[in-house]
């Protein structure tokens, strides 16, 4: 399992760091910059175009509940920082275009910031020195969205592995952990603390003297997340209905509910959202029909007779690639398009007929 940094945070309720726990007594030792006191990065109001980037990238990627994302950020950077001009004190790190071109923030409680040590950005990924964390990870790492796609595979990840989570034993439960969260539940919010402290943070066990003040400051910064943000900023957690068998997330749940929801056409969920064999993109499956997304084309539903016959051309892996547009009238008829081609229903004769796109 990669480990997205050694267990320091940048935040500290004290003069000393939250350094990396590596057995029970989780030892600390000041801050390389001094030992300042932590202060939030931004104001609140300044952390809001962050949230709505949290919220947008983890949507598009079929992540509901972003808060909780938010939630670890906003302890590991203090307060959402991105860029060392929002944190000065901390060390730079290598330029990214998030920062108006200059450099990203890079944890101080590594070591001396000539030795290029310490986290990136507002997750403070890290796998050695700054260079060694951009070779794991790719130069991504170094964009806001990037961070958060990497926190999501990593959260998808420690769900599952977690001794304190249960039904999230692959990666589509893991998922499905996430997006079924409820933030008024306390057996889960539990849960979720005790799976960040052990899993991202290194804090391993509640014997270790480091458990009990970072489990506060985590469930603290979780808090501080939702109190700053309206209710129903993080977008619904999924849609299930009466019937279903499954749980529609993220965008493709936004798809769902502006055709209806669980009295669309498409009929109810019948899975869970699951990733598509090329890894592109993802889907659900309702009693007639599907949703399928990716992040290029977006959520496109495609149903009955069309959908019949796109399944037996190859699905999205056929010459017909991924639907591009919802099934739309064409006189009598119907069609629906596709990233090479459109099929087309013909009324009359209740046949399909496949036209593939020339190129130009």
């Amino acid at each position: 399992m990669q480990i997205p940094f050694n267990a320091k945070s940048l935040i500290t309720i004290t003069v000393v760091s939250l350094a990396t726990a590596t057995g029970p007594g989780c030892s600390s030792r000041e801050e390389a910059s001094g030992g300042q006191n932590s202060t939030d990065a931004l104001s609140s109001a300044d952390r809001f175009p962050r949230y709505e980037k949290i919220r947008d990238s983890a949507h598009a990627r079929g992540i509901g509940n972003a808060y909780l994302l938010a939630g670890i950020a906003m302890h590991e950077s203090a307060g959402l920082a991105m860029c060392w001009s929002e944190l000065t004190w901390s060390c730079q790190g290598p330029n990214s275009p998030d920062c108006g071109g200059g450099p990203i923030m890079a944890g101080a409680g590594d070591g001396a910031c000539e030795a290029q040590q310490g986290g990136l950005g507002m997750f403070q990924f890290d796998a050695g020195t700054y260079w060694d964390t951009i070779n794991r990870y790719g130069e991504d790492v170094l964009t806001i969205d990037g961070q958060v796609a990497h926190a999501i595979d990593y959260a998808v990840n420690m769900v599952k592995v977690s001794a304190y989570t249960t039904d999230a034993e692959t990666d589509d439960k893991a998922r499905a952990w996430i997006n079924r969260f409820d933030i008024n539940n306390g057996t889960l919010r539990d849960q979720w603390i005790k799976t960040v402290l052990s899993e991202y943070n290194g804090c391993r066990s509640p014997d270790w003297s480091c458990w009990t003040p970072r489990y506060q400051q985590y469930n603290d910064a979780l808090s501080q997340v939702l109190d700053e943000t309206p209710a129903g900023f993080w977008g619904a957690v999924g849609i299930t209905c009466d019937g279903g068998s499954g749980t529609v997330v993220g965008l493709i749940a936004e798809k769902y509910r502006a055709l209806g929801g669980c009295g669309s056409f498409l009929g109810v969920p019948q899975s869970n959202e699951l990733p598509t064999p090329d890894g592109v993109g993802r889907y659900s499956v309702f009693d007639l029909g599907s949703i399928y997304w990716t992040e290029a084309i977006g959520a496109h539903e495609v149903h009955g007779a069309i959908r019949d016959k796109w399944k037996d051309v190859g699905w999205e892996a056929g010459e017909l690639g991924y639907p591009i547009s919802d099934e739309f009238d064409v006189g009598d008829d119907k069609q629906s398009d596709f990233e090479h081609g459109s099929i087309q229903w013909i009324r009359a004769t209740n046949e399909t007929n496949v036209t593939m796109k020339t190129n130009p």
